[in-house]
């Protein structure tokens, strides 16, 4: 019995911190933008399954920029004072406010926002429509 607690102890250990960092990360992103993110990286595994074996890839590396399509950019506010620091991370800036910033991103440049510490939030932008 404390052998099962101990090891559950253990785990709990190793297994908070990165969940904690995981959660943090996607706390700063729009529900929007986290579907985005999932689906593709649930489309990226399935196509890895299907990909062709190790040995013929490596001689197709050469070729994988000519083939591979260009990624989506979606439009997104980033709230942030700091737009140097986007911009410094190769993220096009469309505009530049007091609390946050318009722009065009990849869901991989996305992710990568909301590990900044200078980010707070990554909202999906949207359209409000009067009566």
């Amino acid at each position: 019995m404390k052998k099962g607690i101990v090891i559950i102890v253990v785990l709990l250990f190793f297994y908070l911190p990165d969940f904690a960092q995981h959660s943090k990360m996607k706390g700063k992103i729009d529900p929007v933008f986290i579907s985005l993110i999932n689906r593709k990286k649930v489309q990226d595994s399935i196509s890895a399954k299907k990909d062709c074996p190790p040995t013929i890839k490596k001689t197709l590396e050469g070729d994988a920029l000519k083939k591979t399509p260009a990624e989506k950019l979606y439009e997104c506010i980033v709230y942030t004072k700091y737009a140097k620091a986007l911009r410094q991370q190769g993220i096009i800036i469309n505009s530049v406010l007091p609390t946050f910033v318009t722009a065009l991103a990849t869901l991989k440049q996305i992710e990568q926002m909301s590990a900044m510490s200078e980010v707070t939030y990554i909202a999906a932008p949207s359209i409000n429509i009067l009566h």
